[in-house]
């Protein structure tokens, strides 16, 4: 196939290679990690330069991000721009050590990939972390302890066992089920109830009458003493 022949612009432009001129990061946020590059994160108090990718080979090689680099591709249609990060590898052969229970990871971060391939697509990388042992020994000075991040949109939630509810009775109760004697036993009672309420609210009644007519009385008492002692004077 010529030159001519081909159509699609993206891979001409990837055929006519790069610019020359390219723009780097510091720091760069994809997949839901925010990456920093060692030279920038080194002293901060978090780490977000440790980074895992599977290969072809379906071994998961462990690195450290050293740079974060923007390509720019000129097609006949448009532009386009890839983001690349260059990393610093550790041998996943010989510098990897997997417990057989837990599969927990420990890396050699002494022991470096042997080849030169450093450069890899920013879309296919995850983030980690590295811990050092806490040991006064020796023997897990060259050893890191790898922890998998998890990105920052997601959260752990607890989820709540749905309620139990039986959407259909396949034995529903019939009419000729219901015992009308219990149901006539529960009117009378919730009669007999009301009843009594109603009778001790009357009392209350009979009861502030007869304040009145006792305040009524007095009264009368009071005024025919008065009219008493008006007509001695």
């Amino acid at each position: 196939m010529s030159a001519n022949e081909i159509t699609d612009d993206v891979i001409k432009s990837l055929a006519l290679c790069p610019r020359k001129d390219v723009r780097k990061w510091d720091h760069y946020y994809i997949n839901d990690y925010n990456f920093h590059t060692y030279t920038y994160g080194k002293d901060k108090p978090t780490m977000n330069y440790g980074v895992p990718v599977k290969g072809i080979d379906g071994v998961e090689y462990y690195g450290i991000l050293q740079e974060v680099i923007e390509l720019t591709y000129l097609g006949s249609a448009r532009m386009y721009k890839t983001i690349l990060f260059k990393c610093d590898w550790f041998d996943s052969i010989n510098g990897l050590n997997v417990h057989e229970q837990y599969k927990l990871v420990d890396v050699n971060h002494t022991r470096k990939y042997p080849k030169y391939d450093p450069f890899v697509l920013a879309y296919q990388v995850a983030q980690v972390c590295f811990v050092s042992y806490p040991s006064m020994k020796n023997d897990k000075n060259q050893w890191w302890a790898m922890l998998k991040m998890k990105p920052t949109t997601t959260m752990q939630v607890q989820e709540d066992d749905a309620p139990f509810q039986e959407e259909n009775n396949d034995n529903p109760p019939t009419l000729s089920e219901i015992n009308i004697d219990e149901e006539t036993y529960v009117h009378d009672v919730l009669v007999g109830d009301m009843q009594e309420e109603e009778e001790v609210y009357v009392g209350d009644e009979n009861e502030e009458d007869e304040d009145e007519d006792v305040d009524i009385n007095f009264d009368e008492e009071m005024l025919e003493e008065l009219l008493g002692d008006e007509a001695d004077i």
